[in-house]
């Protein structure tokens, strides 16, 4: 166990953020801040968490580049428990967690690094139908100790508005201790990267049931599974549909994959065409929404619009994202065109008059329409209310 430990960073160039340093000794907790425009709410928020915590002596030493009070608490908690150990009280659970709708838009998914506060703050601005706090590739090995507790508290204490709030999780033995943080709070959807198998998504839905029991949680917790090899591509279907009442989505990590494939993703993506409409029929087969891979060339914007035409052409829904100057691009490029929602208007309106005279299926126009394909129309219908394409009364407005 280690007599003294770090977390957080500061530094000319840091925003939102600290680094507070933890140094065990007999003597009664003290805390210096340096740099702090509003020390004592810093002071007040780690001296809560140690009580919170049953510490009661030690040397904090924070040097402060304009943290959140919430942001130096977690700090401070991650220090401690490197010197202490982990035998402390959780994070409390947070109790009445709003769930997100399951088919609900998902157009922009942007990813934020795990353990970087100022692109959370700056997310909440970004219009994204998600937020994804990430706590696997774009968090170090050596800072995802830290960088869980941070989202923990960061799930907590920001107000992500209407957006779903997500979270990447890690594999393997680490996805066990993120769950563990996060399951509490008011995440909605974990996203699980790298999936081969479907046994590894039952058993990511085991542990959250578990946890959920554990700490009351009733608001369910969405699943998207990230399909990023060879193997995984060829095992979508049965990943898809290896836990249908908490999946939702099925998305692809491209990066990975044309890694594995040994070849360069091209701007046509000839190369992963293949792979790409597996997904969205392993998806679509499932009842999963089929989610695009992010588009790295942030500063293409001309190269983003052509990687949205050729997906929607494809089938996605939508894309994820490296970059909030991406978001409007996506919302965009991926809204219901007039014509579906039209048609989805229609169908809707003549399967509610087939049950009405007691059909279970009514023809319209040369197609037959049954139960199913009124379904996936109403879902077309109640996402354009959402993005604001349609009024809620839009069939009176049909009427007149």
């Amino acid at each position: 166990m280690p007599g003294k430990a770090s977390c957080g960073y500061s530094g000319p160039k840091v925003k939102s953020d600290c680094k507070i340093t933890y140094e065990y000794t007999d003597a009664e907790l003290s805390i210096t801040i340096n740099g702090s425009s509003s020390p004592d709410l810093i002071e007040e928020a780690v001296r809560k968490t140690a009580e919170r915590m049953g510490i009661q002596t030690g040397c904090v030493n924070i040097e402060d580049c304009g943290a959140a009070p919430f942001v130096a608490a977690a700090r401070f908690e991650a220090a401690s428990r490197k010197v202490l150990g982990d035998d402390f009280p959780a994070l409390p659970p947070v109790v009445n967690i709003i769930s997100s709708e399951r088919y609900r838009p998902r157009r922009s998914r942007l990813y934020v690094p795990g353990n970087r506060p100022r692109f959370m703050e700056k997310s909440l601005s970004s219009g994204a139908d998600a937020v994804i706090l990430d706590l696997e590739d774009s968090v170090s090995p050596d800072r995802k100790f830290e960088a869980r507790i941070l989202v923990a508290y960061s799930l907590q204490n920001l107000d992500f508005g209407g957006m779903e709030v997500m979270v990447r999780i890690n594999q393997g033995e680490l996805s066990i201790d993120d769950l563990d943080w996060i399951i509490p709070q008011p995440v909605q959807h974990i996203l699980l990267p790298k999936v081969e198998l479907a046994d590894e998504v039952s058993s990511i839905r085991d542990m959250i049931e578990k946890l959920a029991e554990i700490y009351g949680r009733e608001a369910p917790v969405w699943l998207m599974p990230i399909i990023e090899s060879p193997l995984g591509i060829f095992n979508a279907l049965s990943i898809a549909m290896s836990v249908p009442e908490e999946s939702v989505a099925l998305t692809l990590g491209l990066q990975d994959l044309s890694a594995e494939m040994g070849v360069t993703p091209t701007v046509e993506g000839t190369e992963s065409f293949t792979a790409r409409s597996l997904i969205v029929l392993a998806a679509r087969a499932a009842g999963l929404q089929p989610i695009d891979t992010v588009y790295a060339d942030v500063k293409n914007e001309e190269g983003l619009r052509e990687s949205i035409r050729r997906a929607k052409t494809l089938g996605f829904i939508g894309k994820g994202c490296i970059h909030p100057i991406q978001v409007p691009i996506i919302n965009e490029g991926f809204l219901p065109e007039s014509g579906v929602v039209s048609r989805a208007k229609k169908v809707v309106v003549a399967m509610e008059q087939a049950e009405k005279e007691g059909l279970g299926a009514v023809v319209l126009g040369s197609k037959m329409i049954d139960p199913p394909v009124a379904k996936q129309a109403q879902i077309v219908i109640d996402n354009a209310i959402s993005l604001g394409l349609i009024s809620m009364n839009w069939r009176e407005e049909e009427e007149d």
